[in-house]
């Protein structure tokens, strides 16, 4: 999700586009030469971005916003060529004074700073890591040791203000982090720890600020609600949570905690399940959040709902009357489960066009090919293999992001007799639906090359993890993974996917072929209802119906025109 564009309060309102390629073409002090590529790159960025050069601001903030949402690959152009296209555009930004604090350009770094660079390559990491910031601290004179939390927030501002560095809140975190690293490996260099920025806006409290009492039976009703529950015993769940389910849960408690909060009530004063519970509270707390989202009903208040209502009766035992009242509550907030969400919307919109969808189901074989022509393969070619992979395991068998990440060879990924097949037991996956099922042959022949000739070079793997993490025990992180997934994909081809997509991907690609598919896309993607597809899916069958009537209106238009033309 896009975040609000960065825009210093003290900046004048900007020039136009437009009158940024006439300072340049007038500008006396670059040749001809320059002038006329400066000027044909701001005209070609501003295409690219669909703005005009009369309406679009001349501003660092303004364009980094859109440049977020474009990548080359869509706009069919090069890498090389698009780096010009900025730097050019940056350059005649800095040329009319709106980024004065630039450092010197091509100033060799002090022995300090390139002896910091030195460690970074020693322990794996590539230079230009920690570059932007060398190149910022030491033009002002900072030196390593005395890099701390004000530089880095002196950095950031530079980042939002004078550069056109998308995601600059990102780009400071990975800086951060792979400081605090070089701080702890490299005693020799003396650094500073630096806090790591947190991004995320959060409003509900820390699980450890929670009263005591309150956490002590919320986790006891949680526990009596999962596998760690007497499960003969009469009080034992007839379906026990799944961990993620555990997580979910506890989160919407927090959730109601929250809106009580911020509604006036003291978080010390909330030291039990039954006042969280009791009308007046369930009430405020949905109703702040109700407030805060703008909306009257979302899936977010039905889960907090939904969770109050289960405390209220397993774990408070309230009565009749008062169950009634919070499951009314919960019916008024819950929004209709009909169609894809807003998200996943938009992005199966690139897809309209057969040729993005081609580009998508045919790059798992082209970068397997490209890595077969290298004569060396490095652990950098085994993680951009991962990502074919794993696209092809989605695109074929389109299971959920956390099952896939977590998929072991010997347990999840078999060889029965000739054929490679995925298991899922039961209770690993969301509905308790096992998945049990070969992939093609094709698809086996991209895994026997990674985990052949690429999975080795990603280190210790004694739980054979397909995709591995850091640590040897444990696979990479869903979300982490999420992100290389996305960002390599971009890269190759201007699409944006996230592995979810997938999902819907399939389904959507089935139905528009074939309308009265629902039960095939039901069983591929392991819904337990035939209701959840349909409800889930139920825009593609519109969108088909309107297809066939717009075909049947202009194959009658045609043949009474073609008649009339021969008369």
């Amino acid at each position: 999700m896009l975040q609000t564009p960065i825009r210093p309060t003290s900046e004048a309102d900007p020039i136009s586009m437009g009158a940024l390629i006439e300072s340049i073409q007038a500008d006396a002090g670059l040749s001809d030469a320059r002038r006329r590529n400066v000027a044909s790159s701001i005209r070609r960025l501003c295409a690219v971005l669909d703005v005009a050069p009369t309406q679009a601001p001349a501003a660092f903030w303004f364009l980094r916003e859109r440049l977020e949402q474009v990548h080359p690959a869509q706009a069919g152009i090069k890498p090389h060529r698009w780096e010009t296209i900025r730097s050019d555009v940056a350059f005649a930004l800095k040329r009319i004074g709106l980024a004065p604090d630039q450092p010197k350009p091509k100033v060799p770094i002090s022995a300090e700073w390139a002896e910091l660079q030195l460690h970074l390559k020693a322990l794996g990491h590539a230079h230009w890591g920690l570059s932007r910031l060398a190149c910022y601290c030491d033009g002002r004179g900072i030196t390593p040791a005395a890099v701390d939390d004000t530089v880095t927030a002196d950095f950031l501002s530079y980042l939002q203000t004078q550069t056109l560095k998308t995601k600059p809140e990102r780009a400071l975190r990975d800086v951060c982090v792979l400081w605090n690293r070089l701080a702890e490996t490299a005693e020799d260099l003396a650094l500073q720890h630096v806090t790591l920025p947190n991004n995320r806006r959060t409003y509900s409290p820390e699980w450890e600020a929670v009263p005591l009492p309150l956490r002590q039976e919320i986790e006891s009703w949680l526990a009596s609600m999962s596998k760690e529950a007497d499960l003969l015993s009469e009080t034992g769940p007839l379906r026990p949570l799944r961990p993620a389910s555990v997580t979910s849960y506890r989160y919407a408690l927090r959730q109601a905690i929250a809106g009580l909060m911020h509604s006036g009530r003291p978080l010390e004063t909330i030291t039990s399940l039954g006042m969280l519970v009791e009308l007046k509270a369930v009430e405020t707390a949905l109703e702040f959040h109700r407030t805060r989202m703008g909306v009257k009903q979302s899936q977010m208040l039905a889960q907090i709902a939904h969770v109050l209502v289960l405390a209220a009766e397993h774990a408070v035992h309230a009565d009749a009357a008062t169950l009634r009242t919070l499951k009314r509550m919960r019916s008024r907030v819950a929004a209709p489960r009909t169609g894809l969400k807003p998200r996943p919307r938009e992005a199966l919109r690139q897809f309209i066009d057969r040729d993005a969808i081609e580009t998508l189901l045919v790059l798992p074989q082209r970068l397997q090919r490209r890595l077969q022509r290298k004569k060396e393969l490095t652990a950098a070619d085994a993680r951009l293999m991962q990502v074919a992979l794993a696209l092809e395991l989605l695109l074929m068998r389109p299971i959920r992001r956390g099952n896939l990440v977590a998929l072991q060879l010997g347990r999840h990924v078999l060889r029965v007799g000739g054929r490679t097949v995925i298991l899922l037991e039961e209770d690993e996956v969301k509905n308790r639906v096992v998945h049990d099922y070969p992939i093609p042959p094709e698809s086996a022949k991209l895994l026997d090359f990674y985990t052949e000739q690429l999975l080795p070079l990603l280190g210790a793997n004694p739980n054979r993890f397909l995709f591995p993490g850091a640590s040897p025990s444990s696979p990479k992180a869903a979300e982490q993974f999420g992100r290389q997934f996305t960002k390599t994909i971009r890269a190759e081809t201007g699409l944006y996917v996230y592995p979810h997509l997938l999902r819907h991907f399939a389904a959507t690609l089935y139905l528009t072929e074939n309308p009265e598919g629902l039960e095939v896309v039901r069983r591929v993607l392991g819904h337990r209802s035939a209701d959840t597809t349909h409800r889930s899916y139920a825009g593609v069958h519109d969108q088909v119906a309107v297809r066939r009537y717009d075909a049947l209106v202009l194959g009658i238009r045609g043949a009474v025109l073609k008649e009339i033309g021969h008369g």
